[in-house]
């Protein structure tokens, strides 16, 4: 046939797949009689987490939750998923191939949409469409879901079409450089190749004082087009625009989180010319904002209560180009620097006579444009923080490689990350975490066929799995300098680059479709996804290098430190080859890896991550093993990290069902991933926390719409039940690893379980039995359930050993109506830092408590608790005591003056999840021995990677009364002073203590009879 254009296909190929499509190309919301992609009947054989595992889950329909906290959670998710307009997500879709978009549906925003990231919300939110419909089973998420995965189809199709139609590529567009006012400039608009900048994500992240500057040379003074703009979506950014459309377009600055009614705002005195070079910056200093053209003050502002940190985690990061339909940019830009402090103004003087002045150069990036030529703009910071110029849209069209490709932007954006180009994040003609988006999408689609039976989504996804298999073994064969199919070692050297080589757990549905479809070619394509020369090996050998120094960086271009979530949920894959395969090496690698980071770097929410004096900016990254402490005052504590580990976690337990693992699942749930929702309701944004500081006086911020964190929490607020209860694969015991109100249906057995609790706002829960006959249930005993642990069948106090951390076996026939009451009293912990004892937290059972406040200039609140103390080492007595509860139930605390709340509740209040211990003297009570609460040397810190300005090994270590009462409860004085005896003695004979001291010591501990007896 003679050549077929793009129109000429899309009008014929479109066609084909159009008659049953042609109602959905998004005209308006989809109806339910035009929904025909569902089955009926039972849901297809299970082959997810645990499939072949000697413990496996129930089905998300199998266990319905009930009143509660988790239920608050889940339903003010579900009511934002249930309002969504499901059509924003076809936009790009549609886009990509020419498909048409109705009038005014927009897409959906942050960085799904405009950004090389764009099509991974849409599987998350896939994936949080199938919970929502196996939760309750209602036909609205149905509906979603059949409609969209039929989208899809059509796109997929038309793909597909256009794979048959040519064989020819695109040629990338041509983007060089101009005069600038110091070198080289870039040309934005115009005749320029270039239309926009984009920046890597992170750029502003914990970035209050600040200062951005720039020269530009405007070709127009086009109204509020800008030179930069960072933000999330048109109601949380901040911006510069050259011309602002107001009298006089004045240049203008604005920051605010609630949109254009909203902005704190620095606005110029006079309009800046055209055809010559000016000098912008923006300064912000505590609450003054200063604006300077040329040097000098243009504008003043001493109310700006909101800095680039309030924007939480910006998705969108340009130079040029507007979140609004603005115009972009059209004109020269220069010497583009952001510093992480306000600059005086006689350093922004000096940046007039030459690029860096007298400021040395901006140190949070600084982008000369000194190339000659490419899309890429160089970091001359330091930080590695390389742009992505983003070229003039044409309309050539671009042409599949394979069949099979599903996506919202052209399949190069992924084939690029192989040879020969090996394309990096933010680099030449870069790419963005493309097999992450291919497995958002892959897992929403697999959820829409396992959890509601849709078919087509089936057929979609084993076709995408098809394309992947090529697109990994064949590779980018249109590309000029082609060296052949890939090899294991291009495998490793993709895997190994930072964020580009982002996968998410891609080999996990893969995996899983292999086990549906039988096809080899699907397992060939899942362990394609293994790290094999820098990580999983390493992860085999138990050797930790999650953190390394650069002269032991094993990997050919990996950073010396990972990325967390670039590399936690690869190991979820891990375990689903294990369970296809049996091959032992995927479990242990995953189960080592999982141990590197709990409790090794476990911050007390059950979240990681964060930077360390002398590391990298980069709170995204594993800090060095064994280091909480110094990683606090810039912990990141990424909230989708946390949701990998917990999917981790999970499937660990259902190979080797350790109590352990679920008292990480719980600690990780109840505090980090139920504080990511924000308690308000909100029909146009999730709500999501990207981050959760551990720093003193940290907030909270809320928000996340197309981000990869507020696509997971979309996922985790609609599957609270799904670690509840867990099953042997014979059928013959039933684990409850959770207490959360809800109700079990196992049809196989004929069995009901209904759990009725208040948990985690009371202690206590009861299971009523429906149904008879034989059945174990094995009830997790918490670790925190040191105050005891006790168990009445039918009102019959049971006779049980019951140990922290472990799980108690109920072995009997059951008739229908038994009861089963456990009370698991709630008691005041103190847990420490791992590398520094003082810095400590407080729980309330598996609740952090922070402290609410912010204590200032990150500042540590410190806290004397020992001299509270009784017999009972109970510091619910005295030292942090009830304060009542919360509307909702939420119990609350005080210490002194100060307040205490639990991390799960959804709010923006400052807060400390830390705080230092400040114990000077040894006293018991209200006796003072006189002698100093001297430290022993625990070698403490001892870290694998050095921290800038910190001893390791060093000499820190527990104090004489830390010791002393780790021992509590005493059960009368005697065994006190016994213990406090035996301390001395070992104080003394590793000279902690003199003789004196020591018999000063055990004689006060004598004297505190009174003093320490419970009330």
């Amino acid at each position: 046939m003679g050549f077929m254009t793009r129109r000429r296909f899309l009008e014929s190929s479109a066609a084909a797949v159009a008659a049953a499509a042609a109602p959905h190309v998004m005209p308006g919301r989809p109806a339910q009689a035009q929904t025909q992609a569902s089955v009926t009947g039972a849901l297809p054989p299970y082959v997810g987490a645990g499939s072949t595992a000697p413990v496996r889950p129930f089905q998300l329909s199998d266990v319905r939750l009930g009143a509660g906290l988790f239920q608050e959670k889940r339903d003010r998710m579900k009511n934002f998923i249930r309002q969504f307009d499901e059509r924003r997500f076809l936009v790009p879709f549609n886009a990509n191939v020419g498909l048409p978009n109705p009038p005014g549906v927009s897409e959906v925003g942050g960085w799904e949409g405009g950004t090389q990231l764009t099509g991974h919300w849409t599987g998350f939110y896939l994936s949080a469409l199938a919970q929502c419909y196996a939760d309750q089973g209602e036909q609205v998420y149905k509906d979603k879901i059949d409609w969209m995965v039929s989208q899809l189809a059509t796109v997929q199709a038309t793909i597909a079409g256009l794979a048959a139609s040519s064989a020819q590529s695109p040629q990338a567009a041509s983007i060089g450089r101009v005069a600038g006012r110091f070198g080289n400039a870039l040309a934005l608009g115009g005749s320029s190749g270039a239309q926009y900048v984009t920046l890597p994500t992170g750029i502003t992240a914990q970035l209050t004082n600040f200062t951005i500057a720039g020269w530009v040379n405007l070709a127009s003074a086009d109204p509020w087009a800008r030179l930069f703009d960072f933000g999330q979506n048109t109601s949380i950014y901040m911006f510069l625009a050259p011309a602002a459309g107001v009298t006089g377009t004045p240049p203008r600055f604005a920051i605010t989180t609630g949109g254009a009614g909203q902005e704190q705002q620095l606005t110029g005195s006079s309009a800046l010319p055209t055809g010559q070079w000016v000098h912008l910056a923006v300064t912000l200093s505590g609450t003054t904002g200063t604006l300077y053209v040329n040097g000098q003050v243009s504008a003043t502002n001493t109310a700006m209560t909101l800095n680039p940190a309030s924007l939480g985690a910006p998705g969108n990061l340009w130079i040029g180009k507007s979140a609004y339909s603005d115009p972009y940019l059209n004109g020269s830009v220069d010497e583009f620097q952001i510093f992480n402090r306000a600059l005086s103004q006689a350093e922004v003087s000096s940046l007039q006579n030459s690029a860096a002045g007298s400021t040395g150069g901006g140190n949070v990036a600084w982008y000369r444009f000194d190339e000659s030529s490419g899309a890429t703009a160089l970091d001359s910071s330091g930080k590695g923080r390389n742009a992505t110029i983003v070229p003039v849209a044409t309309s050539t069209s671009w042409v599949p490689t394979f069949p099979g490709y599903l996506g919202a932007l052209p399949d190069d954006l992924v084939l690029r990350l192989g040879p020969p180009r090996f394309a990096t994040y933010g680099g030449d003609s870069g790419t963005w975490a493309p097999w992450y988006t291919q497995h958002k999408l892959m897992r929403g689609l697999l959820d829409c066929y396992e959890l509601a039976g849709n078919q087509q989504a089936l057929q979609v996804v084993t076709t995408m799995a098809d394309w992947a298999h090529l697109a990994l073994s064949v590779g980018d064969k249109n590309q000029p300098g082609y060296p052949g199919p890939i090899t294991r070692a291009d495998l490793n050297y993709m895997w190994d680059a930072y964020i580009a080589g982002e996968l998410g757990a891609s080999n996990e549905p893969i995996a899983e479709i292999y086990a549906l479809t039988g096809d080899p070619k699907h397992l060939e394509t899942a362990k394609f996804f293994d790290n094999r020369q820098s990580l999983f090996g390493a992860c085999l050998a138990n050797r930790d290098i999650l953190s390394v120094t650069a002269a032991n960086n094993p990997g050919p271009r990996r950073p010396d430190r990972l990325h967390a979530n670039q590399h936690i949920p690869g190991n979820v894959g891990y375990l689903r080859i294990f369970e296809q395969t049996g091959d032992n090496d995927y479990l242990q690698a995953a189960k080592n890896f999982f141990n590197m980071v709990v409790p090794h770097r476990m911050y007390a929410i059950g979240g990681t991550g964060g930077d360390y004096p002398g590391s990298n900016a980069n709170i995204e990254q594993f800090q060095n093993r064994d280091d909480v402490a110094n990683a606090l005052a810039q912990s990141g504590s990424e909230t989708e990290a946390t949701h990998s580990l917990v999917q981790l976690v999970r499937n660990l337990f259902f190979h080797e069902p350790n109590a352990a693992y679920m008292d990480f699942y719980e600690r990780a749930t109840v505090n980090q991933l139920a504080g990511s929702r924000a308690d308000s309701d909100s029909a146009d944004d999730p709500l999501i926390t990207y981050y959760q500081p551990q720093s003193p006086g940290a907030t909270r911020d809320y928000g996340n719409l197309g981000t990869g964190d507020g696509g997971a929490g979309l996922e985790d607020q609609t599957k609270y039940q799904e670690s509840i209860y867990a099953q042997s694969a014979d059928g013959s015991t039933l684990w409850v690893n959770l207490y959360i109100a809800s109700t079990l249906t196992w049809a196989a057995k004929n069995f009901t379980i209904t759990q009725a609790t208040t948990f985690p706002r009371g202690s206590q829960s009861r299971l009523t039995i429906g149904g008879a006959g034989p059945l174990t249930i094995n009830l997790r005993v918490p670790a925190w359930a040191v105050r005891g642990f006790t168990v009445a069948i039918n009102g019959v106090a049971q006779q049980v050993t019951a140990t922290p951390g472990s799980y108690l076996s109920l072995n009997r026939t059951w008739a229908r109506g038994d009861t089963i009451d456990i009370a698991m009293p709630f008691s005041i912990r103190i847990e420490r830092a791992i590398d520094r004892p003082d810095t400590q937290s407080i729980f309330w059972g598996p609740l952090l408590l922070p402290i609410l406040g912010d204590p200032g200039n990150g500042n540590f609140r410190q806290l004397t608790l020992y001299k509270y103390l009784k017999l009972d080492g109970d510091y619910s007595r005295a030292a942090i005591i009830p304060a009542g509860v919360t509307s909702s139930g939420d119990p609350l605390f005080s210490t002194g003056s100060l307040k205490l709340q639990p991390w799960y509740i959804g709010d923006a209040q400052p807060h400390s999840a830390y705080f230092r211990r400040v114990e000077p003297e040894i006293v018991f009570g209200s006796i003072d021995s006189g002698v100093p609460n001297v430290k022993r040397d625990d070698g403490l810190p001892n870290y694998d990677v050095p921290v800038q300005g910190i001893t390791s090994p060093g000499h820190d270590g527990l104090t004489f009364l830390d010791v002393v009462w780790d021992q509590a409860p005493f059960p009368d004085q005697g065994t006190f002073v016994a213990a406090v005896t035996k301390t001395a003695n070992d104080f003394a004979a590793k000279g902690k203590l003199t003789t004196a001291q020591k018999n000063a010591v055990v004689s006060a501990a004598g004297r505190a009879r009174k003093a320490l007896a419970p009330s």
